[in-house]
């Protein structure tokens, strides 16, 4: 099976998924976190939650340059503080709009659309 036919199969997903009313956000961004890195898509995760943790870090009481500290925490470790710190000052709509937006992004870009890769 191709790349783009399983990151198709994702997308569709991610559409289908996008509300604004979704009462259970929390899921949703992990299972957006679990499927970027599947898709091998890891940098872009980490991208997505510095962008958040450094839009928010004033109300998130993040006073450490959050690109400095990325360096220095596995992904993992970065999605838990993101999702804690979101979970805690009540923005996890703003971390799932975060993914949903970047997803769009990552979606559109030309080599994401190659059909000739292959795994």
């Amino acid at each position: 099976m191709t790349v783009v036919i399983k990151r198709n199969k994702y997308l569709q997903a991610f559409q289908a998924i996008h509300h604004n009313s979704i009462k259970f956000q929390g899921p949703l961004i992990l299972k957006m976190y679990g499927a970027l890195n599947k898709l091998n898509l890891r940098n872009e995760n980490r991208y997505i939650l510095c962008n958040f943790l450094d839009k928010y870090s004033d109300l998130l009481q993040e006073h450490e340059n959050i690109y400095i500290k990325n360096n220095e925490k596995t992904l993992t470790q970065l999605f838990l503080l993101a999702f804690n710190k979101a979970r805690e000052y009540n923005l996890l709509k703003a971390l799932y709009d975060e993914y949903l937006n970047s997803i769009k992004a990552i979606s559109e870009k030309k080599e994401f659309n190659e059909p000739h890769i292959q795994i």
